[in-house]
């Protein structure tokens, strides 16, 4: 009787193998759908980023157009006659004091006569002044503004000197859109020497619409808030619809511009204060002390992530009950071939799927040892297809951009340390487009994959290809110099100009133009070469094409622009 109800309590065999039985389906199984959870949620998060990223880029460049042209404004302003003639003699007379009671009246109304037209003329300027060098007015656009508030930046002469105009800080009004104070220097001489400045408080009413989702190609109903933040104190002072209920409640500070190793701001959740779970990304404009604050709802987000997290419980759920029933009818003989099961099991879990069970049964367990074996490899079959798709153009078979410009920034990274240089060529198919309208885009594929092909002949094994986007390449040669550079492109121009490419019954004939720059001591990043070689690929596509050209160095300069060009020239096949 002792015996029978120890066989039948918890510890019993059967109960033992029910357990068990339950944890080597529900392990592994989630396990894996932890770790296909977490590759989707990075997936999303990434895609997210670069969403954000790419409509930050767009409203950073709408405000420095728009910034450039209030500047253009004034610019044109500042050319008439009327303060050509009154405020040098205010200058002469404005000293220490810098104050309007120091010029003549009948000047000073003249001045601000003409002021308060230009101001009316234009609805979101509210204020127009002249300012001395130290930021007291001489004169305003009409009565009362010469005592109106503005923000001068003690910065001013500084930011003057960089670009000749000057902005300052953002000033919020009770129930009103906020305003800035864009200036710029009067009658500056050669040395760049001034005494006063033309100055406008403009409203940033006019910067709202940049701000709306529907004008950054988001779908009507998405829940995507955006502001505008100033980063020195974390003050946000313009928000697209609904975003002042939403991102106000968020307190920002400097240690919110989270940044990974690369300088690229990272997506993180955010408290608004009202229980709204948001992911958000404070992106810094590279020009501006401004930043954008866009944010998403949490849910929108990880909508696929969440329904595919509730999904592979339903599957754990299930597969383990499936097989806890089954289990409950084995015997203590299964045991050895579960241990090995079970052994197998936690180094799926542990990643490792290189296992292999022996099948020595032809029945449950036989059956279960060779459903697990099968689901190894399948998960070993899409582990390999994933980093292959990671890396991999599944065309040409070179590497896709990612994998070839990490490579680069890897070059790029040796290169720091070592100093040893490289080389890159940028290389686009001329007239491709024809190829593809005439021949078909099966025939378009063939050519692609053939100059892939031509690469492979071509290339050192230390040297690197990808596809860099359609019908553009991207080649890393490692350790090599100027002259060797220029041979090897040139060696490619003309592997691909004398190679007769076949697509069927369809013979085709084509050739590349070749952009070549070398890395240098002055490349803060390994973006500057890529530009570089791109740049070189325009001239060559410029040039006429079917040609190489190198390009050795290009600074900018405040007027003009200096390049060393060596090209290699040939003559175009047609």
């Amino acid at each position: 009787m002792r015996v029978e109800e120890h066989s039948s309590g918890l510890l019993s065999i059967r109960n033992r193998i029910l357990v068990l039985s339950i944890l080597v389906a529900v392990v592994p199984s989630f396990s894996v759908g932890v770790l296909l959870h977490n590759m989707l949620q990075s997936t999303l998060e990434e895609k997210v980023e670069q969403k954000f990223m790419d409509s930050a880029n767009i409203i950073e460049r709408e405000i420095s157009l728009w910034l450039k042209e209030r500047v253009y404004d004034l610019n044109v302003f500042s050319n008439s006659s009327i303060l050509a003639g009154v405020v040098p003699a205010s200058q002469n007379n404005d000293g220490a004091a810098g104050v309007t009671g120091s010029v003549p009246g009948g000047e000073i109304e003249t001045v601000e006569t003409y002021l308060t037209t230009l101001k009316n003329q234009f609805d979101d300027y509210l204020s127009i002044f002249v300012l001395s060098r130290t930021g007291s007015v001489i004169a305003a656009s009409q009565t009362g503004d010469a005592d109106r508030s503005f923000s001068f930046p003690d910065d001013a002469v500084v930011q003057i000197s960089d670009r000749q105009w000057f902005k300052g800080g953002v000033l919020l009004h009770s129930g009103d859109a906020p305003s800035l104070l864009i200036g710029i220097p009067l009658f500056m001489d050669q040395l760049y020497e001034y005494e006063s400045l033309l100055a406008i408080e403009v409203s940033l009413a006019g910067l709202k619409p940049l701000l709306e989702p529907e004008r950054l190609g988001a779908k009507s109903g998405d829940r995507l808030y955006e502001s505008l933040v100033e980063l020195e104190g974390g003050r946000q002072f313009l928000f697209s619809n609904d975003g002042a209920d939403i991102l106000g409640g968020i307190q920002l500070l400097l240690g919110d511009l989270n940044m990974d190793e690369g300088d690229r701001p990272v997506l993180q959740e955010l408290s608004n204060g009202q229980n709204m779970r948001l992911m958000g990304l404070l992106v810094p404009f590279q020009e501006l002390e401004w930043g954008l604050l866009i944010a998403e709802d949490y849910e929108e987000v990880f909508a696929s992530a969440i329904e595919s997290r509730n999904r592979n419980i339903i599957i754990v759920c299930s597969l383990g009950l499936v097989m806890g029933l089954a289990a409950y009818l084995l015997t203590r003989q299964i045991m050895v071939p579960l241990t090995a099961l079970i052994q197998g099991s936690r180094k799926v879990a542990g990643g490792d799927l290189d296992v292999q069970l022996s099948v020595r049964r032809n029945d449950e367990i036989g059956f279960a040892t060779r459903v697990f074996n099968e689901m190894v490899e399948k998960l070993k079959e899409s582990q390999t297809a994933l980093e292959q798709l990671a890396t991999t153009d599944a065309l040409t078979g070179l590497d896709n951009r990612k994998q070839i410009m990490q490579k680069l920034q890897d070059h790029f990274d040796y290169y720091q340390r070592y100093k040893t240089g490289f080389s890159v060529l940028m290389l686009d198919v001329d007239h491709f487009k024809s190829v593809n309208d005439t021949c078909g885009h099966q025939a378009g594929d063939e050519v692609l994959r053939q100059i892939a092909l031509i690469f492979q002949d071509n290339l050192r094994n230390v040297d690197a290809a990808g596809r860099y986007g359609g019908e553009e390449f991207l080649v890393i040669l490692a350790e090599s110099a100027e002259e060797e550079s220029l041979h090897a492109a040139e060696r490619i121009r003309k592997a691909v100009a004398n190679h007769i490419f076949c697509h069927e019954d369809t013979v085709i004939r084509l050739h590349v133009s070749i952009g070549v720059s070398r890395i240098m001591e002055q490349d803060e990043d390994e973006n500057a070469v890529v530009k570089r070689s791109d740049r070189a690929l325009y001239r060559a596509k410029k040039g006429g094409r079917n040609q190489v050209v190198y390009l050795v160095a290009e600074e900018d300069a405040p007027v003009g622009r200096s390049e060393n060009v060596v090209a290699l020239q040939t003559s175009v096949k047609k």
